[in-house]
């Protein structure tokens, strides 16, 4: 009888245990995600008149978002600028999972608010007002890049400011109007499927010949006289178990990196690439961020993916001019655009560039550091030469700015094995101008060659932000 006491007493404390367990994870669990369940857009208590959304605006104060005096959300009155701004701003549908009125919509809520604010609403028995957000992007900007984005296709292009991370544009094609969404239906005929994927953010893309940069900054950073090595093009180059060849059959002959570099030249890093093998090209592309796990205060970007196995040489040869399983997203590629140009330094890019709650006061403000050290200062300053080349008598020359210096390089990636469809065109780019230290990343799907299509792109944003971002 004592022994099944004392089991029983064991059962019971086992019992109390478990109950205090789960009480602490649920305390925990409703501390932690409490306001993101609570401000969800599909509860319908949050979305009710309890309380009073806080305003978007740009970088420059302008309203991007508000809410009306009956409650309803407001959002810009031209539609051509709501749907530049759709997949960054969001909807009361909380269809962009990327947006600011979803992600942000506890702040924009005050469901979060301080507990001065949750007492003042409480006991004055006024509406609950939110917090008020303004962006780093310029509205301005964005819609301007929106509208000379190529009719019926679909990419994305991202402009940032590279000492700062600042993110001053993001375009996603297709878009799509979030007024259209306000009664509540997701199935506006012009809708299209993929609208509301952010491909600044989730897009992940073989970058192409843009990832050149990567295999020649692992190629400096292993011995960097190797700017003064020569490679043979002769238009092909049979490796072991296939052959790769040069974009339109051309043949370069006898180069040096450099002018390999800016005539894109696949034969040249696919040999470079073999020359280097998988581990230190994978080393250097990891400390660029690829295979990182991209979690920012501001969002999230999909995760970058060198592949981990390369199982034979075919997969690192044309892992060195950025294609087979190498993917990347376009805010990637605008960051490591803008590492070459500060010297190294990868910024962390940020999106808020201030919060004040309903009284006014600033309860976040604009805070830059830096994400990592992509590489040495040496092979930055190498590389942006090699890119300011490119861009003066390679592929990149239609980026040109008259009055600035521009970097940049250019990528057509394949998307077919017979090459049955478009390669999807890239450039990648930044000015060198310490009051202009902008850098954008463009990627047209199934655009064609990135020197004609993508790099013009590139060009237009970088001029229209010289102007208009203060």
């Amino acid at each position: 009888m004592k022994e099944l006491r004392g089991k029983m007493r064991l059962v019971g404390a086992l019992i109390v245990c478990l109950f205090i367990g789960l009480g602490a994870w649920y305390g925990y669990t409703v501390y932690s995600q409490g306001s993101v369940w609570a401000s969800n857009p599909y509860n319908t208590r949050a979305n009710g008149t309890t309380a009073h959304m806080g305003d978007i605006t740009d970088r420059d104060g302008n309203l991007l978002a508000h809410t009306a005096s009956d409650g309803t959300r407001q959002y810009l009155t031209n539609e051509a600028s709501r749907r530049a701004l759709s997949q960054t701003i969001g909807d009361q549908m909380g269809m962009s999972g990327t947006g600011v009125e979803n992600y942000y919509s506890s702040t924009l809520l005050n469901i979060s608010g301080s507990l001065l604010d949750r007492l003042r609403s409480a006991f004055s028995g006024e509406e609950r007002v939110g917090s008020s957000i303004q962006l780093t992007i310029d509205g301005e900007l964005t819609a301007y890049i929106s509208s000379i984005f190529p009719e019926g296709k679909n990419g994305a292009v991202c402009l940032i400011n590279y000492r700062t991370g600042e993110v001053l544009a993001w375009v996603s094609k297709p878009d799509y109007d979030p007024a259209d969404l306000l009664d509540g239906s997701t199935e506006g005929d012009d809708i299209a499927d993929t609208a509301f994927l952010n491909r600044c953010l989730q897009g992940l893309y073989m970058p192409g010949s843009t990832f050149k940069i990567v295999t020649l900054a692992a190629a400096i950073e292993a011995d960097p006289n190797v700017l003064n090595q020569k490679f043979l093009c002769s238009g092909s180059w049979d490796y072991e178990g296939g052959t790769i060849v040069c974009a339109g059959g051309a043949v370069h002959g006898e180069v040096d990196l450099v002018t390999a570099f800016t005539k894109s030249c696949n034969i040249t890093f696919g040999k470079l690439a073999y020359q280097l093998g998988v581990e230190r090209l994978r080393a250097t592309a990891e400390n660029f961020g690829f295979n990182e796990n991209f979690k920012f205060g501001d969002f999230m970007i999909y995760n970058s993916v060198f592949p981990e196995s390369v199982p034979n040489v075919g997969g690192l040869v044309w892992a060195g001019v950025g294609q087979g399983e190498v993917l990347a997203t376009p805010q990637h590629m605008a960051m490591i655009a803008g590492a070459v140009a500060n010297g190294g330094v990868m910024m962390k890019p940020v999106l808020v560039k201030r919060i004040e709650n309903s009284m006014g006061v600033a309860t976040h403000t604009l805070e830059t550091s830096v994400y990592r050290q992509a590489m040495q200062p040496s092979t930055a300053e190498l590389l942006a030469r090699a890119m300011y080349e490119t861009v003066q008598s390679g592929t990149a020359s239609r980026a040109a700015i008259s009055g600035y210096t521009v970097c940049g390089k250019t990528g057509s990636a394949e998307t077919s094995d017979d090459k049955s469809v478009p390669t999807n065109a890239w450039f990648v780019g930044f000015i060198r101008d310490e009051s202009k230290p902008y850098a954008v990343a463009v990627v047209v799907e199934q655009g064609g060659a990135g020197s004609t299509v993508a790099t013009p792109i590139g060009r237009q944003a970088l001029e229209k932000a010289i102007q208009v971002v203060g």
